[in-house]
């Protein structure tokens, strides 16, 4: 075969082998598999507060800070000026670029200075499948890959994906998260400057990894910009590294990280707000760690949009001595008095009590349980507003023991406060801090009070629905005007614009001095603080009053001061079916016509009470006698206005010095039919609930007898089933001895009004 002849045989077999290579590549491009380039890449989450401020930034899976960024999201500018410096052919062509190639190739073989001949779409290939570039044979790997990706993706799907996974030093992938981690900021708001910076970092991405004091890094900006611009100067740029990642709210970040959702969470928090609560709470902790009160808690909860403005759960995060990383927002914690005004709100629902109803704050019996108030002491006769802001026990029980079911345990069930027993577990104690609550459940109950009576979800997230599984609990007259009863005139903030706003304020303290609450509710904010030890630790400054009240107004007043707010609260509001009405000032009366003195107080037409109290009687007296006369016809009589006050309220005022007259005895000609008007006698001994027990040795046993009775009452009689057992005196003790077995117990007074208890004594078995 002639010379030519081989020549043109080598050339058909090169063409042949040419063909079928391109075959190969072809059948391969169209069978080879080549997911979503994004698929199983792993994304950091990122917590923002309600104006868009970072408040944190997670790793993903692989401990890489890469946010997921749309290709739309990023300047077009930007787009440009990467596109220029990388891959300025990019939209033409298909992958690989030969002209680079062999453009870097020429260069290195001349001595110059080594250039990449990547194209953006080779450097994508890179990424996604990790690849190794340093030899030939990589290289070529490389360059398949994107011929792949070409073939299956979209240039702008490619484009998205490198701006996702382009290294920018460090653990820092994708544009997004540079912008965020070194410029605090996000892609769509990077400067020109700032994208300049950054577009040559990923070439080597540990060499020029942006930072202030890296020479690298300002060298590589400043030889761009000259290249471009022929200007080497830059005005200075404010970078910041991984370690200045912003770790704000920690107990709310990590709780929303921790669920599954979107990339970006926007949450409610205004992230100024959260670091004035957060420095209060630290200052707290700071100045009265030397008492044993190191920890602290706090919840600010903007009541119209029921979102959580600010929310600390202890005094410092990072400190593991006080469990600083426990939420204290979540916590189930005795909540002392906290709850009463939910008592006072169904009393005034269901027509029991006006704000100026009069209660008695002396000492009761409850089945056996006895309370006491915070002071050992009791008041006598108080407004039930009076009681409510005092915190005074005895009238708060005695509420929640007349309420109709499904009383205070039902109604907080129904408000989403969890119990871990039945309400026969915790009786009565619940109004005194027996079961355990959140404060976020305490939180939710008070903007009900402020919503009106409705009850709503909180919201940690903004975007949601603002009104699911809203609830009426209360009226809106009960739940407001409970409000207005928690208002104190010598307790109040002022707005930035010096307008003065009450704090309706309650405050708790649990039962061993474990927990001290303060809620306080101020414009349109719930603030609720706690102070305590997660440790369960006692310490008798753990006191609402003393400790929590004092923290809640300091961090209310920081608040109120920064901002221009007004009372939506102050009654009397549109639409409310309310009325100011003059009564008795010292005994709540409607009827003002027996009254030396009154006030004025809010009224619930057709639900509040106007039965009279009785203590003020107009009353017949004969003045020659001085005995209370039977007709008004008869000579020398004359009306008079006469206290009752019952003989337990009348020998406490005795005590205190404050001895009431005594309503003159009726006169024995006076034959009255049934008995006369007034209240019935009260006994106190021998207490409702209880069983006596004898011993087989002594099978009698003596009981004390005691009542207490209506103004006027001279003697009590006593009886056994009908038996008469002795007399007394109101508030006198009498001996009764008796056996086992269930008695009727009665005692009438000299009036003829009765009461009854039943009492039970039983035999003890015989000792074995």
């Amino acid at each position: 075969m002639t010379r030519p002849s081989l020549l043109v045989a080598a050339a058909a077999a090169c063409t042949a082998c040419l063909l079928y290579g391109l075959l190969c590549l072809r059948l391969w491009l169209f069978l080879a598999p080549c997911p979503s380039p994004l698929e199983g890449v792993s994304f950091s989450r990122l917590v923002q507060d309600r104006q868009g401020v970072m408040l944190r930034l997670s790793l993903a899976e692989d401990q890489k800070y890469r946010l997921r960024l749309r290709l739309d999201d990023i300047p077009p500018d930007a787009v440009a000026t990467v596109l220029r410096y990388e891959d300025r052919y990019f939209y033409s062509h298909p992958g690989v670029n030969p002209a680079a190639l062999c453009r870097a190739a020429l260069t290195m073989l001349l001595g110059g200075r080594r250039m990449g001949g990547s194209t953006i779409t080779m450097q994508t290939a890179r990424l996604i499948w990790r690849l190794e570039t340093g030899s030939p044979g990589d290289k070529i790997r490389q360059m398949l890959l994107a011929l792949l990706l070409e073939q299956r993706w979209s240039k702008d799907e490619i484009l998205e994906t490198y701006f996702n996974l382009a290294p920018y030093g460090g653990n820092v992938e994708g544009l997004e998260a540079a912008a965020r981690v070194y410029f605090h900021k996000t892609a769509s708001r990077l400067t020109p400057e700032e994208v300049l910076a950054l577009t040559p970092v990923p070439q080597h991405p540990a060499r020029r990894r942006p930072a202030a004091d890296n020479p690298d890094f300002t060298a590589a900006m400043r030889r761009l910009r000259r290249l471009w611009f022929h200007d080497g100067e830059l005005a200075p740029l404010r970078v910041y590294g991984p370690a200045d990642l912003p770790f704000e709210a920690p107990h709310l970040c990590a709780e929303l990280l921790s669920r599954p959702g979107p990339a970006v969470l926007t949450a409610t928090l205004d992230a100024a707000t959260q670091r004035r609560v957060e420095r209060a709470l630290r200052r707290f902790a700071e100045q009265n760690a030397p008492y044993g009160l190191n920890n602290a808690a706090a919840l600010l909860l903007h009541w119209p949009s029921m979102e959580i403005r600010a929310l600390a759960g202890s005094a410092d995060f990072a400190d593991a001595t006080i469990d600083g990383q426990v939420d204290g927002t979540r916590a189930r914690r005795s909540p002392g008095s906290t709850l009463k005004p939910f008592i006072y709100a169904l009393a005034l629902d269901q027509g029991l009590i006006h704000p100026r109803t009069l209660l008695l704050d002396t000492p009761r019996s409850f089945s056996g349980y006895d309370p006491e108030n915070f002071d050992g002491g009791f008041r006598g006769p108080i407004a039930a507003a009076d009681a409510l802001r005092a915190s005074r026990n005895v009238p708060a029980l005695t509420l929640a023991a007349r309420l109709a079911p499904p009383g205070l345990y039902g109604f907080l069930r129904s408000a989403g406060v969890r119990f871990t027993e039945n309400e026969e577990h915790y009786g009565l104690s619940l109004v005194l801090g027996g079961a355990e609550t959140t404060m976020r459940e305490l939180t939710r109950l008070y903007a009900m009070l402020a919503n009106r009576g409705v009850l709503r979800p909180l919201r940690l997230v903004r975007g949601a629905p603002a009104g699911q599984d809203a609830r009426p609990l209360l009226s809106p007259e009960a739940a407001l005007v409970t409000l207005s009863m928690l208002e104190n005139p010598a307790v109040h903030v002022r707005s930035r614009q010096g307008r003065r706003l009450p704090l309706r304020l309650k405050t708790g303290t649990s039962n061993g001095f474990r927990d001290a609450w303060s809620v306080g509710v101020f414009g349109p904010y719930v603030l609720a603080v706690w102070v305590g030890n997660f440790n369960n630790d006692a310490n008798p400054l753990l006191v609402g009053g003393r400790v929590a009240a004092p923290l809640l107004q300091r961090i209310a007043a920081d608040i109120a001061a920064s901002e221009n707010l007004d009372d939506p609260l102050q009654l009397p509001l549109p639409g409310l079916n309310v009325a100011r009405l003059p009564v008795c000032a010292d005994t709540g009366d409607i009827d003002t016509s027996l009254c030396r003195d009154t006030t004025e107080t809010w009224f619930i037409p057709g639900v509040s009470p106007i039965r009279p109290t009785g203590i003020r009687r107009l009353i017949l007296v004969d003045t020659r006698t001085g005995l209370r006369a039977c007709s008004p016809d008869a000579p020398h009589v004359e009306k008079r206005v006469q206290e009752f006050w019952p003989s337990e309220l009348a020998a406490m005022f005795a005590a205190a010095g404050m001895a009431r007259p005594t309503p003159p005895p009726l006169d024995p000609r006076c034959r009255p039919e049934g008995a006369l008007p007034g209240a019935a006698p009260v006994i106190l001994q021998p207490k409702a609930g209880l069983v006596h027990h004898l011993r087989p040795q002594a099978p009698r046993r003596t009981l004390i007898l005691l009542a207490h009775a209506d103004a006027g009452v001279r003697t009590l009689h006593w009886f056994a089933d009908g038996r008469l057992i002795g007399t007394s005196a109101p508030g006198e003790p009498l001996a009764w001895e008796t056996g086992p077995g269930a008695r009727l117990l009665r005692v009438v007074d000299d009036a003829g009004r009765a009461a009854t208890r039943r009492v039970v004594i039983r035999m003890l078995p015989q000792d074995r």
